[in-house]
């Protein structure tokens, strides 16, 4: 399919502030919008509108054909695909191969799980109680689909090297308040593990060693209003885990994303909540624990989030999906490491945005954004606009 072309950088967004600006000239002496704190620049632009399988519900960047331009993976609930979008370096896109896999993915990793060199994918299989491994032939290709039966309905995918073998292995969220663990044997497939209860079903998890003793640990998003928060399973290096910790309890995290928010080596947590559309930073001690959750606002249903170098400063910023407002929000640090109020809101041309990701799609040495429209079927490339000197 081709590609549907957006011209010209400029959105109604500048119409917007336009208009606030109006609003002051004509209220001087009066409370007034000059009175209100004001959103940041509009950094981005709405560069180019691709069409992928029907019902987007996760996108990740990645390189997938090793050619060092990144590419896009979306997981297409509805027609059970996986669309793959080779990036071209300028911030387009080939357009999307749609590739079958089992019923209802809602979750995607990357990982060479055969060892050959290439990259390859985990895709879960809500409606068909498996995952699915695609081995990558290097060049955005994939083999004949390796399907690992699992518990009822799994929800996330979550691949790391549990037991210090050298093979990635699989952590499995189920509906039903568990976590399973396959090991992998370095062919592409797998072997059943250990089995934890989570409290709550987690649709979002990461894996990153918290508490600095060479093991790699999980986190998981345990959305349940009765029993919300974020379990922390500490890994052993031997494909067990300790009884989780619980933080941010009472809420209810949904989508949750690990990144060294403030450059002092430590992974820190990021998590959007399904309680007043809030979002939440937790800074790590490197220990295993973390602070007091910081607050900050994004859209109405925050669902999805992605970090990264929004701006020209050295901080990491916050980009959030609005399943509600049918928009995402940017929100950008401030100078103390705050998170700036207002954010600046990008409304997207479909509704429902389910899943959102960033790289640098431009060689402009800045973060950009791709989001997907659920309702649409089709994800949007937000460039940054070239304001600032380097």
């Amino acid at each position: 399919m081709q590609n549907i072309k957006i011209s010209g950088p400029d959105s109604v967004f500048t119409r917007a502030s336009t208009w606030v600006r109006w609003v002051c000239v004509l209220s001087i002496g009066l409370l007034s919008a000059c009175d209100l704190p004001q959103p940041p620049p509009n950094l981005f632009y709405k560069f180019d509108v691709m069409r992928v399988g029907q019902g987007p519900s996760h996108l990740l960047t990645s390189d997938l054909n090793l050619d060092g331009e990144p590419d896009l993976i979306s997981a297409n609930t509805k027609n059970s695909t996986i669309s793959i979008l080779l990036g071209k370096g300028d911030g387009s896109f080939a357009s999307a191969l749609n590739i079958p896999v089992g019923a209802e993915p809602t979750m995607a990793a990357v990982g060479d799980i055969d060892r050959d060199g290439y990259p390859d994918l985990a895709v879960n299989a809500r409606g068909a109680e498996m995952f699915i491994v695609l081995q990558g032939n290097g060049d955005g290709t994939f083999r004949k689909p390796i399907p690992t039966r699992t518990g009822k309905v799994p929800l996330n995918i979550i691949l790391g090297d549990y037991n210090n073998d050298g093979k990635l292995d699989a952590a499995v969220t189920l509906t039903f308040d568990q976590m399973e663990l396959y090991m992998g044997t370095g062919d592409g497939r797998f072997r059943k593990g250990s089995s934890y209860l989570t409290g709550s079903r987690s649709f979002s998890g990461v894996t990153v060693d918290f508490n600095g003793d060479g093991h790699l640990d999980i986190a998981l998003a345990a959305s349940s209003s009765s029993a919300s928060s974020i379990r922390l399973f500490m890994g052993n290096g031997d494909g067990t885990f300790q009884k989780p910790k619980r933080v941010a309890e009472q809420l209810v995290p949904l989508a949750l994303v690990a990144s060294d928010m403030n450059e002092d080596g430590k992974p820190d947590l990021v998590f959007a909540a399904g309680q007043g559309d809030n979002l939440y930073m937790l800074y790590s001690n490197g220990d295993g624990s973390f602070q007091e959750p910081i607050s900050f606002s994004g859209g109405g249903g925050p669902f999805a989030l992605t970090t990264g170098h929004f701006n020209p400063d050295k901080q990491k910023d916050v980009a959030v999906a609005n399943s509600r407002s049918s928009n995402f929000s940017l929100v950008i640090r401030n100078p103390n490491g705050t998170f700036k109020y207002p954010t600046r809101d990008y409304v997207l041309e479909g509704s429902t945005p389910l899943a959102i990701t960033s790289g640098d799609y431009n060689h402009s040495g800045m973060s950009d954004i791709a989001v997907a429209s659920n309702a649409k079927s089709t994800i949007e490339i937000y460039l940054q606009r070239r304001i600032f000197k380097k």
